[in-house]
């Protein structure tokens, strides 16, 4: 068993606590996922399953969509309403023309501080675990970070605090927590976010997963990994199988391009994945499949 399951995730399961019961449903400890969401967030979650947990490192960059629901006037220390409360502010003044004119300041390309509930690594700890500790934790370097789109701005009734729903496409390693907790600074006013849901890993959507009930029950639908991967796809003549077998290089004539491509026999079967090696001028082995 050897693939893709896309989960919607519900609340209050680790993201751990998925890929457990994947292994105790489908016998197998070599299972992987991508991309965590906290336990407060549902949405999706993509599991590697056998052969493919070769194949994280190649969806760890892909770009993410996101609904989230934020509240202004309310600072925690998690920078979610799953928090302890660290500091609260008026909102009177705060309109919905000022919410989304700082909102929009948040397209493109910035550097973007982590929130200390984190999974980053600082010597060798996660921030989580020294912030559970009450560990005093180190200055945490912003990160590259890129807003793609704000979409679907709404204001929601009947809050204490002002309170929005919005769609985000972010890239790789954004925290929809900090953006949250930013843009209530901007606004003189405190933020933190109330709910998030992942709707899509790229070429993962939500449409297409299944609930944590029909994990349960086995009711798997195991996909093809190399129907998500963006590569040039090369067949090869079986003369080069034994090239393949032995994790040998590979003319670079073969290839159209200079870049990732998976290989395919010419009965349709994924025998690898190779990469330009520029040192050599030839196609490298990344990862073997056959």
């Amino acid at each position: 068993m050897d693939g893709i399951i896309i989960i919607d995730k519900p609340k209050e399961y680790t993201s751990h606590d998925v890929v457990n019961i994947a292994r105790k449903v489908l016998e197998t400890q070599r299972i992987g996922h991508i991309g965590t969401l906290d336990p407060n967030a549902t949405g999706v979650l993509v599991l590697c399953v056998g052969r493919a947990t070769k194949l994280v490192k190649y969806f760890e960059s892909h770009s993410k969509k996101y609904i989230a629901e934020i509240q202004l006037g309310i600072q925690t220390d998690t920078d979610d309403l799953t928090g302890k409360e660290i500091k609260s502010a008026d909102t009177a003044n705060i309109t919905e023309a000022m919410i989304l004119e700082e909102l929009n300041k948040f397209l493109g390309k910035s550097q973007q501080t982590p929130p200390n509930y984190s999974a980053v690594k600082i010597n060798g700890k996660k921030l989580y675990e020294l912030a559970r500790r009450d560990i005093v934790i180190p200055d945490i370097k912003p990160r590259d970070v890129e807003i793609f789109d704000i979409s679907n701005f709404k204001m929601i009734e009947g809050r204490d605090y002002p309170t929005f729903e919005v769609e985000l496409s972010v890239s790789k390693g954004t925290y929809i927590r900090s953006i949250a907790r930013d843009l209530g600074n901007n606004l003189g006013c405190y933020g933190s976010l109330k709910e998030l849901r992942r709707t899509e890993i790229e070429k993962f959507h939500i449409e297409d997963a299944i609930s944590i009930e029909q994990l349960k029950a086995n009711q798997v639908k195991i996909l093809d990994p190399f129907e998500y991967l963006n590569m040039q796809k090369i067949v090869i003549d079986n003369a080069y199988i034994p090239y393949i077998d032995n994790g040998r290089f590979l003319n670079i004539n073969l290839f159209p391009e200079k870049k990732d491509a998976i290989i395919y026999s010419k009965d349709n079967e994924v025998l690898a994945i190779y990469h330009y090696d520029e040192l050599k001028n030839s196609m490298r082995m990344s990862v073997k499949w056959w």
